[in-house]
């Protein structure tokens, strides 16, 4: 298994966390250097996300990238600007990685 595909997703989901975590900064202070810092870090995000779907298919790494980079921002949300976390938005997110499991479990190319 080639793991540069799988880092690829891992930075795009990194590039997004930091993009939407800096997209809240601006909402509340409205600088434009962070907005510029912002649309680069999402459009990274997305050049990283494609370029790890040329490797793994488009379902698997989607889901992936969404779902992890929603965890990471509800916690970031709850930690850093006191957002609420409760047991509903728990388990959806609990929820989305079962699913995630199950497209990753299905979502490979079978060999011919």
């Amino acid at each position: 298994m080639n793991l540069r595909p799988w880092t690829y997703l891992l930075a795009a989901v990194a590039a997004e966390i930091v993009g939407v975590g800096v997209m809240k900064m601006v909402a509340q202070q409205g600088a434009w250097t962070a907005l510029l810092f912002m649309y680069a870090m999402i459009g990274l995000s997305f050049f990283l996300l494609a370029t790890a779907m040329e490797h793994i298919p488009m379902a698997v790494t989607y889901a992936t990238w969404e779902t992890l980079g929603l965890m990471a921002v509800a916690f970031i949300g709850w930690r850093f600007f006191g957002e609420s976390l409760g047991p509903l938005k728990l388990l959806g997110m609990a929820v989305l990685v079962a699913g995630v499991v199950l497209v990753n479990s299905g979502g490979h190319a079978q060999p011919e």
